[in-house]
């Protein structure tokens, strides 16, 4: 059945999801500031469902060092950082010049080099412990603040590590392509696998790999790859809808979720972790499913997971 009803395809562009370690840093040259336009709750991970550390007052002035999905990554003027929805967030032009420096980094990839290193909400063992990483962790760090990293981690929790604690992943030469494909398959599989337990464990039905959805969902991967952006409307292709439609794909409801992560496990594992994208990952909506992976120099890997239900 083609998408003729409105309605459904309102209901369809609700189901759209993104998930991402950092969509954007700001630069150290030109910070943004805002300040909290009511009580708003404070947190160390990007999901409403997180647990809060505490509320800051109305007026509470912030620096604004990158974003997660609907959060901004924000540094206090005690230096604490952490997470605070967007929409209880005014632009100012006043600068935390109580706050000590940021140095913007980026998005580096890198790993915990040491065992049991602490996670912390700000940059001195003064701060406290989020939790504690095991050596070899994937990170992505963003900034630096007197000499700790600002660290993301695959759950989208945001923290800062003592620099000596982390290794940068260094640049590899171009791999030797022969086994590429039979790789690429197995990393779909994993991403099949990882999804249909979680449906199990909910009590919904397994989704199967459709007929031309997973060379659709892989020529977005690739697009994301070579044109550089992230997002749910390629440059390309358009809209996931409009790409199903061109390709002559019939439903009654779809959606799409896209990752940035150089762990295949742990970007479904962060999809899990989200209520919009687990949504999506454990619909009865859905009995389809199309898996696009593409290597990536930004963020490891870029993951596109579309569905579809008949």
């Amino acid at each position: 059945m083609k998408k003729t009803n409105f309605k459904i395809i309102i209901m369809l562009s609700f189901f759209i999801t993104i998930s991402t370690f950092i969509f954007a840093a700001t630069t150290a040259s030109n910070p943004t500031y805002g300040v909290t336009s009511s009580n708003v709750n404070f947190r160390s991970m990007a999901t409403t469902s997180s647990t809060v550390i505490r509320q800051l007052s109305k007026g509470t002035k912030l620096k604004l060092v990158g974003n997660i999905d609907n959060f901004y990554i924000v540094q206090l003027t005690t230096n604490e950082v952490g997470l605070v929805y967007k929409d209880y967030i005014k632009s100012s032009s006043e600068a935390l010049t109580e706050a000590l420096s940021y140095t913007n980094l980026g998005k580096k990839q890198a790993k915990i080099n040491t065992q049991n290193v602490n996670f912390r909400r700000g940059p001195s063992t003064s701060f406290q412990s989020i939790t504690k990483l095991a050596q070899g962790t994937s990170v992505t760090v963003i900034g630096e603040i007197n000499g700790w990293y600002l660290a993301v981690t695959s759950n989208n929790t945001v923290g800062m590590v003592y620099k000596p604690y982390i290794t940068f992943n260094t640049s590899t030469s171009t791999p030797n392509t022969s086994n590429q494909t039979t790789t690429t398959d197995s990393n779909i599989q994993l991403v099949l696998n990882l999804i249909n337990e979680a449906r199990s464990k909910a009590g919904v039905s397994p989704l199967k790999l459709g007929a031309t959805l997973p060379k659709i969902a892989q020529l977005k991967a690739d697009d994301m790859v070579k044109n550089n952006y992230f997002s749910h409307t390629s440059p390309t292709y358009g809209t996931p809808f409009k790409m199903m439609s061109d390709y002559g794909i019939d439903y009654k409801a779809a959606g799409e979720n896209i990752a940035g992560n150089p762990d295949i496990k742990a970007a479904v594992e962060a999809w899990l972790a989200s209520d919009t994208h687990k949504q999506n990952l454990l619909s009865q909506a859905y009995n389809y499913i199309g898996i696009g992976i593409a290597k990536s120099d930004t963020y490891g890997y870029v993951i596109v997971a579309m569905f579809v239900g008949e």
